[in-house]
Order: C-alpha cells, then sequence, then structure tokens
C-alpha cells in the first residue's frame, strides 16, 4: 500500500516538475516611459533704430541741427508695448528723418505682415499764416501735415540706408493719406519664402516734410554704416513751396505687424487679414495666382506632353481635342514641347487646363475657339496666331451664328499668363479677342478672370454684341488695356492696371454692329496706376443711352486729377473715386 501511494507521489513531482518546464520561453521586455507632445512657437520681436535732427526730437532741450541717433524712437529687440517709431515735433518743410525696423521670428520660419493705419490728422488751432492760407478746418482731423509729409520704404540690409539693388515698397511709399490705410502689406506670404527662424529682417523709412526722392547710394556690402546727413540716407527732401496751411498741424499714426506659422499654412495671403484698425475690409484687385486650382491627373481626361498613370497621351493639344468628346477636359503637362501646328481650333465644350502652378504649360501660340462652354485654365500663353479677319491672337473666340450653329455662350478664360513676345504691339497683337465683323454675331457669358496681361497692343478686345466680365486681372504695360468696339454690357471690376500707353479702357459704339443695342459699361474699383492719360477710361462717340454710357465710379487714379480720368467727362463718370489705392492679391 505504501509503495502504491509513494508512486502517486512520485507521479505528481514528475507532473510539477513537467509544468516549469514548459514556461521557460526566450523572451525580452522593451520599456518607453513619459511620451509628450510639445506645441512650437511664433514668437515675433521687434526693434527699431532711429536717425534725424535733434531739433525734432522732443527729449533735446536745446536743439543746434545736429544729426544722428534718436534715442526717443529707438529700442532693442522686444514685444511691442508702448514703443513708437515716429515722435517728432517742431516739423519745418525740408526736415527728413530714417529709421530701420528689424524683426526677427524666434523658433520657426513664419508668414508675417505689416500695416500703417492714419487715425488721426489734428489742426490744433488755426494760426495766422494758416488762415491766410486759406485754412479753414481746425479740429482732430482738420489738418493739413498729411498733405505735404511724404515717406518711402524699402527692404534694406540693416544699415539704415537705401542703397542700389534695395528694393522699394511702393505700397507704403507716398504720402500718409494714400498709403496709411490699415492694409496689411505682405513681408512673405503664400508664394514667397517664408521668414527664416531666428534671422533678422529689416524695413527701411525714411519721411520727408516736403517733396521725397529717391537717391540710392552705392552699396557697401556692410549693414554697419549708419546713415549721414546730407550725404549717405538714399533719398532727397525738397520743402520748397508754400505749405503754411499745415502750420502746427499732425498727423497720429498705428503701425501693426502679424506673424503666423508657414508650415501647414500654404495659403496664407495677408490680404485675408481683417484691415488693422477695424473698420471694412478694403475689395482686393488684381490676379491671385496663388488660388489656380490644379485639376491633377484625376481630373484630365486626357493628357499633353506627359505619360502619367495610364491616361490617354498626346503630343500636341490639337490631337488631344480631336479625340476629346465634349464634357472632357484636356490637361496640359509642363513638359509639353509645343507640338501643334498653330492655331489650335477648339470646337468641343472642353476644358483645357494646365498642370502645376499656374503658368506652368508654356502655350507658344493661339488658340481658336468655336465652340460653347470653353474654359482656358493655368496655362501661359507666350505667343499669338494669324486667326481670322487679319487678326494676331493668342486667344480668339470666334462667336458667329452659323458656324457652331448656335450663339457663343459661356467662355471662360481664368488664371492664365499672357506674356506677349518681342513685336507683338508692332503686329497689333491681342492677348483675347472676340468675334471681328459679324453683324449678326451674339455672345454671352464670356469670363476673362484672374489672368495676367503683359506688352500686347490690347490685352482684351471685345467686338460684336458681348456680354463679358473682366475682373481679378493684372493688366500691365499694354498699349490697351481692355477696348471695347460695338454693343457693350460689360462689368469691368477689380483688375490692377499699371502703365498701360494709350488707355486702361476705351469703348465706343461700333457703326458695323449698330448703336441701339448697347448696354452700360460698368468700370468699378479698379486700380489705374499712373492715372495719366495712358491708363484712363474713355468712351468714343455720341451717347448711346442718352445719359453716362461709362460707371466708372469708385475706381482708385493714382496721381488723382480729373483730366487725367477720362477724355468724355460727359459719358463716363468718374465721381465718386476712391481716395486710397485698393489693396492687391
Amino acid at each position: 500500500m505504501k509503495k502504491i501511494l509513494l508512486s502517486a507521489a512520485i507521479i505528481v513531482g514528475i507532473g510539477g516538475a513537467a509544468f516549469v518546464a514548459t514556461n521557460a520561453f526566450f523572451s525580452d521586455t522593451e520599456t518607453s516611459t513619459g511620451n509628450t507632445f510639445t506645441a512650437g512657437a511664433i514668437d515675433l520681436k521687434i526693434d527699431n533704430t532711429s536717425y534725424g535732427f535733434d531739433w525734432n526730437n522732443p527729449t533735446v532741450t536745446s536743439p543746434t541741427g545736429v544729426w544722428g541717433l534718436n534715442n526717443a524712437n529707438s529700442w532693442q529687440s522686444t514685444d511691442l508695448t508702448n514703443q513708437l517709431f515716429f515722435s517728432f515735433t517742431d516739423l519745418k518743410p525740408g526736415d527728413y528723418g530714417e529709421d530701420t525696423i528689424s524683426l526677427l521670428v524666434n523658433s520657426n520660419p513664419a508668414y508675417a505682415c505689416m500695416a500703417f493705419d492714419l487715425t488721426s490728422t489734428p489742426d490744433n488751432g488755426l494760426t495766422e499764416p494758416e488762415v491766410d492760407a486759406d485754412d479753414e478746418t481746425d479740429g482732430v482731423d482738420g489738418g493739413e501735415l498729411q498733405n505735404y509729409l511724404s515717406f518711402l520704404f524699402w527692404n534694406d540690409d540693416g544699415d539704415n540706408v537705401l542703397e542700389v539693388g534695395e528694393t522699394v515698397i511702393q505700397e507704403l511709399s507716398g504720402l500718409p493719406g494714400s498709403v496709411f490705410t490699415g492694409s496689411w502689406l505682405p513681408l512673405a506670404q503664400s508664394g514667397n519664402t517664408p521668414l527664416p527662424a531666428n534671422t533678422t529682417q529689416y524695413i527701411g523709412k525714411g519721411w520727408c516734410f516736403g517733396a521725397m526722392t529717391a537717391t540710392p547710394v552705392a552699396q557697401d556690402g556692410v549693414n554697419t554704416n549708419p546713415p549721414s546727413a546730407p550725404g549717405r540716407v538714399g533719398f532727397t527732401c525738397s520743402g520748397a513751396g508754400d505749405q503754411n496751411n499745415a502750420q502746427t498741424d499732425g498727423i497720429v499714426v498705428d503701425v501693426g505687424f502679424y506673424a503666423v506659422q508657414s508650415r501647414n499654412n500654404e495659403q496664407f495671403l495677408c490680404s485675408g487679414l481683417p484691415p488693422f484698425g477695424g473698420g471694412e475690409q478694403l475689395p482686393l484687385v488684381g490676379a491671385l495666382s496663388s488660388s489656380y486650382d490644379d485639376p491633377e491627373t484625376a481630373a484630365c481626361t486626357s493628357i499633353v506632353g506627359g505619360a502619367v498613370g495610364g491616361l490617354i497621351t498626346h503630343t500636341s493639344i490639337q490631337a488631344a481635342v480631336n479625340a476629346a468628346v465634349d464634357g472632357n477636359t484636356v490637361c496640359v503637362d509642363p513638359t509639353y514641347a509645343g507640338g501643334d501646328t498653330f492655331p489650335v481650333n477648339v470646337d468641343k465644350d472642353l476644358t483645357i487646363a494646365g498642370l502645376g502652378v499656374m503658368g506652368a504649360a508654356n502655350i507658344p501660340g493661339g488658340f481658336f475657339i468655336s465652340d460653347s462652354g470653353v474654359t482656358v485654365t493655368g496655362l501661359e500663353f507666350t505667343n499669338y496666331s494669324f486667326i481670322q479677319a487679319s487678326e494676331n491672337a493668342a486667344i480668339y473666340i470666334h462667336n458667329e451664328v452659323g458656324v457652331s450653329g448656335v450663339d457663343l455662350v459661356n467662355t471662360t478664360v481664368d488664371h492664365n499668363i499672357f506674356t506677349a513676345p518681342a513685336g507683338a504691339i508692332a503686329a497689333n497683337a491681342k492677348g483675347v479677342i472676340t468675334e471681328i465683323g459679324s453683324v449678326a454675331a451674339q455672345a454671352t457669358g464670356i469670363d476673362v478672370l484672374h489672368n495676367v496681361f503683359n506688352g500686347w497692343n490690347q490685352a482684351m478686345f471685345f467686338n460684336t454684341a458681348v456680354d463679358y466680365e473682366v475682373a481679378y486681372n493684372d493688366i500691365l504695360n499694354n498699349t490697351v488695356g481692355i477696348a471695347n468696339d460695338g454693343p457693350h454690357n460689360a462689368s469691368i471690376h477689380n483688375n490692377d492696371f499699371e502703365g498701360n500707353i494709350a488707355e486702361a479702357v476705351g469703348v465706343a459704339p461700333s457703326a458695323t454692329n449698330g448703336t441701339g443695342n448697347n448696354g452700360l459699361a460698368l468700370v468699378n474699383t479698379n486700380n489705374l496706376t499712373p492715372a495719366t492719360a495712358g491708363n484712363d477710361v474713355n468712351w468714343y462717340g455720341a451717347s448711346v443711352l442718352g445719359a453716362e454710357d461709362v460707371n466708372a465710379e469708385n475706381n482708385f487714379w493714382a496721381g488723382d486729377a480729373d483730366a487725367a480720368r477720362t477724355n468724355n467727362t460727359t459719358e463716363v463718370d468718374t465721381n465718386p473715386f476712391s481716395a486710397v489705392a485698393y489693396p492687391e492679391n
């Protein structure tokens, strides 16, 4: 009996030993403790260095006209609290000074904006010379100093001197009533290189009681040589003239800066910020290139000039158009090498779009659009073609009845760059033109939006019975910006006209097309720079509507003068006009 019990005990012991052995696996343990996320920072620091004459410095008790550092308006890099960029007194015509703002973004690259807002123009009482100069205004906003105090801003290298090669900031250069509008101006935004972290950027600013002229001095290549009067400043100041109506007057200016992370913020634009100091956001003008919506390959029916993802590819745009059906999207890759015999005939309801950023795909010839519903977008046209009716054009919109069977409708030219080649003006070449010479031709819904036109004889020429909209374009350095010869129902708004030679907009009834069905041409909320006889809004011929045929109200005319706005004040209404330039996209 004992043997049996012993055997059972042995069995149990053996079983226990077997259990322990089966749990002896190879193993390893790794431990991570204290995992954290820590937010980065955007911290903008500002400093200012001011130079001027001691007689304008209120902290100097016995000024003698010595030029040098103005400690009252200079400080080291810090957050802004109660510092003043400008605090000058006893100004006389011919006085001037120079400041340099330094900006430092700690920790991370950032986009940044700057704004100056003219908040008050006090008269501070009427002296006898002011009254003799016909100054009848007084009070908090009754002064006239803002009409004579000039400003000049530039991108400086840190030595407080305007030197050759340093870029003048035109939007802030001029009289304070015109340039200190509270609009945010980009120091860096989408499309620019962000301000690098921990690297100082410099903005130079000069002021003058009188007429100011930029005279950049030789670049010395260093940023340690301060300005000297009158030799090394980079601008001149003339106090000539009669400014007695500005005696005792002043201006008050608020200055603001804004910084925001650039990472994951690719669409940031300073113009999208609420106005500095509050108030209503001014309308924006000009092409917004960054808003081009690249269709990417997913939206393409076929591709010209590239082989992507199994899509149908072509070496020419014409071949892609010929193979397409209504509603297709033909995409042009930046590798397209111009494998077409121009002009390309677009005779279907298609979208022709450039891949990549706006203008990455180059088109060295013209398009002949002969069907409704066509959209041309995202391309750069760098040449023109002889197309029809002796016309040279980058895009010819052919809307003659009987060709396609119906009147042409809904043609969109959007987010393209039209860069005229040499000789375009002599060749009478147009960027965009509609049908020539057809009495019956009609067109509605022609939209020309967010394009850049540069160097054409006429950026756009609208003929026949056309209803069209031209908006948010840069129209630069052409002989004529927009010509309208014929019945018109036009809306021309939020464009930036700069440096055009003969006129910005010219409108006329056409003997060929009759005058009975002319509509009102609306030309509103545009910047026209400069406001000269070469960049104005004109009407030619007798009145059609029996009143003004062109409503050109609420435009900004740089260097405003009635005589420079139009050739016909009876038919073109230019009042009221904007006192300040609209901020640009």
